[in-house]
């Protein structure tokens, strides 16, 4: 029988069976082939194929993971491994907020590279608009807009914007990412009342919230065609995986000036004469801040465990890899 994965933990999940009915199933054999070296084994929204256990008929064994369409994932510093978030989705909505805590722009420029290497949409909700926008952070959204990532306001606490964002979503699987204490949880009740999601109060102190969600977990809607898949809040998002040399691809305001570069695709951006992407940051046609995310996420690609440096090539280094508040 097929079914989907709602959530799971110590490779125990809870699937829904085509069927409808929902089950709690382990792994035949503890472990998915498929997926060997992955930080867990499956997530919310991967399709398995699994037998119902003869003597409970909500218990079973998953046998085998389904191909995924895609799948959006992060590198996990503890488990130094990828890791996967959600599977096979429609959008990636990063949710932010204006304050408690504070709009952190180079977290959603972590999130849109994630995006872009799962070649899926990214949906920005500034969730909390009710506590007001200052103007740079205006001008930051505008940034993302004008780049072609489509940008949604609403809050959670006064219904604003929430009609809009629930005709976003509507039939389609979502996955929400964001820091803790932007308010998924609450968006996720004012979007489907009764789903119950747990929420948390920011710490005023540290600009911080706590983790209501503690695993991911996706949701069916009453409407029998939306799916959202629910996440952790993540202070950092870590990124791997990505040949430096390529990280370019996923900034489109610098994509698309990679053939003016004297070295083309070989061009590190950071310090050759002749680079296009240089000259249009001097010029401003091209947001420092966005700069300044594509050195030090490139920089943690350089700095990471078994990459490999081109030979033949000088060229100063950049920020170290490691992920910093500064990055959240």
């Amino acid at each position: 029988m097929e079914g989907t994965v709602l959530s799971g933990t110590n490779n125990l999940f809870t699937l829904l069976g085509e069927d409808g009915q929902r089950r709690l199933c382990g792994i035949k054999g503890k472990r998915i082939k498929e997926i060997e070296g992955s930080y867990n084994s499956l997530a919310a929204g991967d399709l398995v194929d699994f037998e119902v256990d003869a003597h409970d008929p909500l218990r079973g064994l998953i046998l085998r993971m389904k191909p995924r369409r895609n799948v959006f994932g992060r590198f996990n510093e503890k488990g130094q491994a990828s890791q996967a978030i959600a599977a096979n989705v429609d959008l990636v909505a990063c949710v932010v907020s204006p304050k408690l805590p504070p709009f952190r722009p180079r977290f959603v420029d972590r999130v849109a590279v994630l995006a872009e290497a799962a070649r899926v949409p990214l949906l920005i909700i500034l969730n909390k608009i009710d506590l007001g926008l200052s103007e740079d952070d205006e001008d930051r959204l505008a940034e993302y807009q004008d780049l072609g990532y489509e940008v949604l306001t609403a809050s959670a606490s006064t219904g604003e914007g929430i009609e809009e964002l629930r005709e976003e979503l509507e039939g389609k699987t979502t996955v929400f990412v964001g820091q803790s204490g932007v308010g998924k949880s609450s968006l996720l009740n004012a979007i489907e009342p009764g789903s119950g999601r747990r929420t948390g109060e920011v710490s005023e102190k540290f600009s911080r919230g706590r983790h209501t969600t503690t695993m991911s977990e996706l949701l069916l809607l009453a409407d029998g065609r939306t799916r959202i898949a629910d996440t952790p809040g993540f202070r950092r998002l870590a990124l791997r995986g990505i040949e430096a040399d390529s990280l370019v691809a996923y900034f489109p305001e610098l994509a698309r000036l990679v053939p003016a570069c004297a070295y083309g695709l070989s061009c590190t951006h950071s310090h050759e004469t002749g680079c296009a992407i240089r000259v249009a940051l001097e010029a401003g046609e091209i947001h420092p801040d966005r700069y300044e995310s594509y050195l030090r996420i490139r920089g943690e690609l350089e700095s990471s465990i078994g990459y490999e440096k081109p030979k033949g090539r000088s060229r100063p280094s950049v920020r170290p890899g490691r992920v910093t508040e500064d990055d959240e």
